[in-house]
């Protein structure tokens, strides 16, 4: 990344092969990595450059753009349903939320936004290896891989009970399916947890993703 963005009018994979004295196969995974993730694009000429993401990712609250522009999505998905709503987002390995939204329930479930959730186990890190083929590949659990491509074909992650016991939590896709977009999830306690609740709160997602998708959002609660 240092050496792309240092190539203001861009750079091609042998140049990057030359410059670091990799092998070109190594070069090639990680520009397929990168643009993956959205941190450089192709531009003229099929020239790689970075992108808006891997400046914003550079700034101290490299966050703060995608809890802006998801504040008024949530705001009306926790209104609509008084549970727990996040907003997280695959960093690494791990599994961060980066907003949230709480229900006024007594009994709630509490959110956890400086901890770095388990990719395999957390619903919104479910979500987020269905949409990368390349770590589905490295996944040597069929059961695991079979739950994953479900994942893919329907939209949903679940996490029933697996990280908390008496909690159950749901995640969707964002505005985008695209790995560097936030992914949305619900979380209840099994007390109030229904099947009816889980349907009519992939309903509300769905509104809000229709009515909220282009906006830019609130940064007030």
């Amino acid at each position: 990344m240092t050496l792309i963005a240092g190539r203001p009018d861009g750079i091609s994979v042998p140049e990057i092969v030359d410059a670091l004295a990799v092998p070109r196969s190594n070069a090639v995974r990680i520009v397929n990595t990168l643009l993956e993730y959205g941190l450089i694009k192709r531009g003229n000429g099929r020239r790689l450059v970075p992108t808006q993401n891997f400046h914003d990712l550079c700034m101290p609250d490299r966050y703060g753009h995608l809890r802006q522009k998801y504040r008024t999505a949530l705001a009306y998905i926790a209104g609509e349903l008084n549970e727990l709503v996040l907003l997280g987002l695959q960093e690494g390995q791990g599994i961060i939320h980066i907003d949230y939204i709480e229900s006024d329930h007594q009994i709630r479930v509490a959110p956890a936004p400086v901890t770095r959730h388990d990719l395999r186990r957390n619903a919104i890190g479910k979500l987020a290896l269905s949409r990368r083929t390349d770590l589905v590949e490295e996944i040597d659990d069929p059961a695991f891989v079979n739950e994953l491509m479900r994942i893919r074909r329907t939209g949903v992650a679940w996490n029933r009970e697996e990280t908390t016991p008496g909690m159950i939590a749901m995640a969707c896709p964002g505005f985008s399916n695209r790995p560097t977009e936030p992914i949305i999830a619900v979380a209840w306690p099994t007390v109030r947890f229904s099947e009816e609740a889980a349907r009519t709160a992939l309903e509300t997602i769905d509104q809000a993703r229709k009515r909220f998708a282009g906006r830019r959002g609130s940064a007030k609660t």
